[in-house]
């Protein structure tokens, strides 16, 4: 025998069940099919948000990424420069 909350649903009859149905609804156990749909609606608006989020941030961290190695050559060079015109200037004052 089936059961619907622990209560077996040929002991309830019809009113019984349509009461139990309202009850749930009311409760929150069980939501209307409108309601459920336009909240699925809302999750994969948010999941699409976010996706296209992650790709833009993705974008910017391949850029950060290819700008950073770019640099890193040109500051090894002043770091060279600037270690080089200390040492001529440390020559100069002895």
């Amino acid at each position: 025998m089936e059961s619907v909350a622990g209560i077996a649903v040929a002991d309830l009859g019809l009113s019984g069940l349509l009461a139990l149905t309202v009850l749930l609804i009311l409760g929150g156990g069980l939501v209307p099919r409108r309601q459920y749909r336009s909240a699925l609606a809302e999750k994969d608006q948010q999941i699409a948000e976010h996706r296209a989020d992650k790709v833009a941030q993705r974008q910017i961290i391949d850029e950060q990424a290819m700008q950073i190695s770019l640099l890193i050559p040109k500051i090894e060079l002043s770091v060279h420069i600037a270690d080089a015109l200390k040492k001529l200037g440390e020559g100069e004052g002895s």
